[in-house]
């Protein structure tokens, strides 16, 4: 019979054996098929994000609806990306990847179906809270799970190329929309029923690809599956784990939510709550800026133009993100891109009237913007054991984004004070980051994930 210590001891060895085998591959051992299932789902999930901003106005004109009425629906999309950041994230943890990136994908067509279907902006809204969840556990879960079946040398990587996949989607969301909205119906159809409901279909077409994807080898020992593990891995291509005798405990709900009682656990969640919510809290103040553009003299197709100039920064940002995620250090990553946003809201405040600058502080910003996620995912993911990694992932960037909807009312609150003070106190909130993770951040660049939560 083993006793405690041995087992522990040997559940230690067992974890650091599975990830030395993963860490020391050249390339994430899965198939290329699956990398783009989750590359385009995540293209059309944040394309999603963005393209209810281009059919509001149709709606507003159709529905006779207000401006509240409009804030609502998308107040319930970001509702729905925190429940879901929770709630699927968790199921993930008890019931293990795959199946719960399958469920983000089902919801995600099926709240886009039911939004392109909808009679009057209430159902819309409803509809949007269900797209919502979809969104927040896809981005979350994707995360963990691409981190968990890369090699250390190349984790910050791989997570990058999703997010870059997702800026794109984001980014092409407004060309796409202008030429389907001008054409007014297509077969009889509303063109906006179309735009709502490509990410639908895109999603059930990929629900078949998601089907063949790899159980993340990483998560079923951590509960304990043995035989699954070492399924798993020759399915990989690696060879089994050793001590396939021991009998870990699979671990019972209560005992992964028990794993947050620990202190280094809980300040790494104290942390990424701070950080994803200063992050969050400025970008969405600055959607505030369209209407301030305007309040400050400038057309409405100039101050549109800015920010679709700017989304663009937001693909080359997240691009740029893949060139450096491993070879630079995480913390020093967010450091540099924090303090670059942070320079480029000052600069907006600078040279309000210099119609030229604006494009280019809006460019430089949404950049920075998108390295700084694609960092902070990856940074997030990796700084969680990974009995508990999407729980905890998902837990602390959900509370970030529930906190940080309180951007616009800050800006509004700030307003009174001078639109240069209003981008000083924007730029404060990313500095203010900076000096957490100068302080508090730990090191997560080439470290195997097994040793960084050691």
């Amino acid at each position: 019979m083993v006793n405690s210590s041995q087992t522990d001891g040997n559940d230690k060895d067992t974890n650091y054996d599975i990830g030395s085998r993963l860490d020391n591959l050249g390339r994430i051992p899965i198939k290329k098929s699956i990398i783009v299932a989750i590359s385009l789902s995540s293209f059309f999930a944040l394309y999603d994000v963005s393209n209810f901003q281009y059919i509001s106005p149709v709606l507003k004109s159709a529905w006779h609806l207000t401006d509240s009425q409009i804030a609502y629906s998308i107040s319930m999309r970001i509702l729905g990306q925190v429940v879901g950041a929770f709630c699927i994230s968790t199921y993930a943890d008890w019931y293990g990847r795959k199946p719960a990136l399958m469920i983000t994908l089902i919801t995600l067509a099926t709240g886009s179906i039911l939004v392109a279907v909808s009679t009057n902006i209430f159902q819309v809204s409803i509809f949007r809270l269900l797209t919502g969840i979809g969104i927040g556990g896809e981005v979350v879960i994707a995360a963990a799970y691409i981190g968990e079946v890369s090699p250390k040398a190349k984790r910050g990587r791989y997570t990058s190329l999703i997010f870059l996949m997702g800026a794109i989607g984001l980014a092409s969301s407004g060309p796409v929309s202008y030429m389907l909205l001008r054409e007014g119906a297509i077969m009889g159809i509303d063109s906006w029923r179309i735009l709502m409901v490509i990410p639908a279909v895109v999603a059930l077409l990929l629900l078949r690809l998601r089907y063949d994807m790899s159980e993340s080898p990483r998560w079923l020992l951590s509960r304990g599956r043995i035989r699954e593990t070492n399924t798993m891995l020759e399915k990989l291509g690696l060879t089994p784990i050793r001590h396939p005798e021991i009998d870990l405990t699979s671990g019972t709900r209560r005992d992964l939510l028990h794993a947050f009682n620990n202190r280094k656990i809980l300040s790494r969640s104290a942390l990424f709550v701070s950080l994803w919510f200063l992050l969050l809290a400025s970008g969405s103040a600055a959607t505030m800026l369209v209407v301030e553009y305007v309040n400050q003299g400038y057309a409405v197709s100039q101050s549109v133009a800015i920010t679709t100039i700017g989304t663009v920064g937001y693909v080359i940002g997240a691009y740029l993100s893949i060139l450096v995620a491993d070879k630079l250090e995480r913390k020093y990553q967010f450091v540099i891109g924090a303090l670059i946003m942070g320079f480029a809201f000052i600069l907006r405040g600078l040279l309000i009237h210099d119609y030229f600058a604006l494009f280019i502080a809006g460019f430089i910003g949404f950049a920075a913007n998108s390295w700084l996620l694609a960092c902070l995912f990856t940074y997030t993911a990796e700084n969680f054991p990974t009995r508990i990694r999407s729980i905890a992932t998902g837990g602390v960037e959900g509370l970030g984004s529930g906190l940080a909807t309180v951007g616009p009312v800050i800006f509004v609150l700030l307003r009174p004070f001078g639109f240069l003070n209003v981008m000083i106190g924007l730029a404060t909130f990313l500095f203010v980051g900076v000096a957490l993770i100068i302080l508090f951040g730990s090191r997560s660049v080439g470290i195997s994930l097994e040793h960084l939560n050691e």
